[in-house]
């Protein structure tokens, strides 16, 4: 792998790896999380499918994104991991419109409400691997 190639599999690295941490957190403070989800106020309420479905999928997609990379494909692993992280944004701007101060429980704990600061940096997260694609 060439220098420039490993520099752009950075941006599409980082994202996944922090999806994998925040996916594995989530279920290991499963309780915790299922507290923040409570907050959401989801109109289907927070059943299991999202606090053991959230977590496998963003913790699966992450993983998958670092196995793509790994196997030579570069590309897909961005648009995986762009696609998540870009699912996570929209998700947390409908919890935003729905619920007042919903805890974010992004990394499993019951953390600080989910804002605009919130929403920015998954955001970012989601434009990363995108960047790569375009500069490959």
């Amino acid at each position: 792998m060439s220098t420039f190639s490993l520099l752009l599999s950075i941006p599409v690295a980082l994202p996944a790896i922090l999806a994998v941490i925040a996916g594995t957190l989530k279920l290991a403070f499963r309780h915790e999380f299922a507290t923040a989800a409570e907050s959401w106020r989801l109109p289907w309420g927070s059943s299991n499918w999202v606090i053991l479905g959230l977590p496998v999928a963003e913790s699966g997609a992450g993983g998958l994104t670092i196995a793509l990379l790994a196997a030579g494909y570069p590309h897909l692993a961005a648009v995986l991991i762009a696609v998540l992280y870009f699912c996570l944004a929209a998700g947390q701007l409908l919890v935003l419109r729905l619920a007042e101060r919903p805890s974010c429980g992004c990394f499993g704990r019951t953390a600080g409400p989910i804002g605009t600061r919130t929403i920015v940096r998954a955001a970012v997260l989601s434009l990363l691997p995108v960047a790569a694609i375009v500069v490959s």
